[in-house]
């Protein structure tokens, strides 16, 4: 996982905010994933980290069903 992947995993949540079960869904996989490839030892963890804390600045309801 790099920077572009995480920024575009960012852009798809913002265009799922219109369903706010589905945007915190995917927000959750983001940082599951990221915790994912941190943990099998990619390059740059903590900016990936940073990169993927900025999709908690989307506003939407964050709740689940």
């Amino acid at each position: 996982m790099n920077k572009d992947q995480i920024i575009a995993r960012i852009d798809a949540i913002r265009c799922a905010t219109g369903d706010n079960e589905a945007a915190h869904f995917e927000e959750d996989e983001l940082y599951k994933d990221v915790l994912r490839a941190i943990a099998d030892g990619a390059e740059q963890p903590q900016m990936l980290a940073a990169a993927a804390l900025k999709a908690n600045a989307l506003v939407y309801d964050r709740w689940y069903a």
